[in-house]
């Protein structure tokens, strides 16, 4: 399986670096961007790459957040669960310590009478 991953990887890695490489002339071309506050119009000319990669790098990030949540989320129901666990297993181990005789030793056996009763 890993074996399968790493060739899987290594083929997406391939087609990125192709794709990169026929739009290199494209990528790096300075585009011009034009923000309309009402007030303000700045215009600054930013690289194609940037508006390709920015998105894709937060997309990436906000991902990971939500994924980290639910990771986060699950970790702590399991370690609760296992908590529960050992507190029931203490509290049988307490059980059985608890009703178990505390000295497993043979009565001495009841004295003969001797005759000079009554």
């Amino acid at each position: 399986m890993r074996l399968f991953k790493l060739i899987i990887t290594l083929v997406i890695l391939c087609l990125i670096g192709i794709f990169v490489y026929q739009n290199l002339a494209v990528l790096v071309k300075p585009e011009t961007l034009t923000f309309n506050l009402y007030f303000v119009k700045p215009t600054r000319p930013v690289k194609v790459y940037l508006l390709v990669l920015v998105p894709l790098v937060v997309g990436f990030l906000l991902g990971l957040m939500i994924m980290m949540k639910f990771h986060f989320q699950t970790r702590r129901k399991l370690k609760r669960e296992r908590m529960e666990k050992q507190q029931v297993q203490a509290a049988l181990t307490q059980k059985l310590v608890n009703s178990a005789p505390v000295n497993a030793t043979v009565p001495p056996p009841p004295e003969a009478p001797t005759g000079k009763e009554g």
